[in-house]
């Protein structure tokens, strides 16, 4: 694989923007801090973080290969966890959050040959964790301004995360919509990259009638990403942090989308940062929040090295069979 500058200064700059939002967040809260909360974990707590993830990931496979199988990629399951797997394990590591999709993408198209299926399904499995998320929040923020008589502000940030969801769903489905959109790629793209997306955007958009797909693959990420919460609760608890369950919905799905944004490796930084800035409005300090995220990222890392070590292990024996459908190159 060759780097081109270009390449080059973007990981670079990646690295000082993680870098530098650790450093000012230490800095802000003291090491020290970090580390007395840090020692304070109780193992127990940690222990069932550890098993709600690995059960998320395997009902994630699951619902990832329910899109699969409707492009048409039909791998066995244990091939589909195994790629599960692989793209957790470089989450961890790459771009946002979402760096591992393209290996979850690029083994499912090698496996199938077919590559716009294997990104739609990568996709909309995404789009539809991100809206069961908001969903979750949207709902939690309804209870804790009844409950609690919170500020309203808190529902901000659901309703214009449900609002982002609502106009992606409505430009994938909405055929005329994505007609005004491909004029102006006809002008602005160049013409293989438009004939890519192109056959990308139809794979999606005929997720519009398996409407019993869609459902069940929404009722299955709700289980999915409760799990996910649960996550942060149980190491919240293993720190000692007791905060009521409705602020982790709430703030858990505004974390996972600040970090997946493509500016540092693994959402390292900017995933603390933000953890610090809407707990902090729970008035829980700065020290336990970060303690609870760095140990839902290393609950996260442990949970996913089987994918590294199936990648590592693994030789070239997934090779592509004959494409059935137009294949993106």
């Amino acid at each position: 694989m060759r780097f081109s500058g270009r390449r080059v200064l973007s990981t670079l700059a990646k690295l000082v923007v993680s870098g530098t939002v650790v450093l000012l967040l230490l800095r802000r809260i003291g090491v020290e801090s970090v580390v007395t909360e840090l020692a304070k974990t109780q193992g127990g707590w940690v222990g069932l973080a550890l098993a709600v993830f690995a059960l998320s990931n395997l009902l994630g496979a699951v619902q990832w290969r329910w899109f699969l199988l409707s492009r048409g990629v039909e791998l066995p399951f244990a091939t589909v966890v195994a790629f599960y797997h692989v793209g957790l394990f470089f989450n961890n590591f790459l771009i946002g959050y979402v760096g591992g999709d393209v290996f979850r993408i690029y083994d499912a198209a090698r496996a199938s040959g077919r590559t716009a299926e294997a990104a739609s399904a990568v996709f909309f499995d995404r789009l539809v964790g991100f809206v069961a998320l908001t969903t979750m929040a949207l709902g939690a923020s309804f209870f804790l301004l009844h409950a609690y008589d919170v500020g309203p502000a808190l529902l901000a940030m659901p309703i214009l995360l449900m609002t982002l969801w609502a106009v992606a769903l409505a430009t994938l489905f909405h055929s005329r919509l994505a007609g005004k959109l491909a004029s102006a790629g006809d002008v602005l793209l160049p013409r293989g990259l438009r004939l890519r997306l192109s056959n990308l955007y139809w794979q999606l958009h005929a997720f519009r009638h398996e409407r019993g797909l869609l459902a069940r693959a929404f009722g299955l990420s709700l289980v999915v990403q409760t799990l996910r919460v649960l996550v942060h609760y149980f190491t919240a608890r293993a720190v000692g942090l007791n905060t009521h369950l409705a602020y982790f919905v709430i703030f858990v799905p505004i974390i996972a989308l600040v970090s997946s944004l493509p500016i540092t490796f693994g959402g390292i930084g900017v995933r603390e940062q933000s953890a610090v800035s809407l707990f902090g409005q729970a008035g829980v300090a700065p020290g336990p929040v970060t303690a609870m995220e760095f140990l839902a990222y290393l609950v996260g890392i442990a949970c996913s090295i089987p994918g590294g070590i199936y990648f590592l292990a693994r030789k070239e024996q997934v090779k592509p069979k004959p494409a059935e459908a137009t294949v993106l190159s």
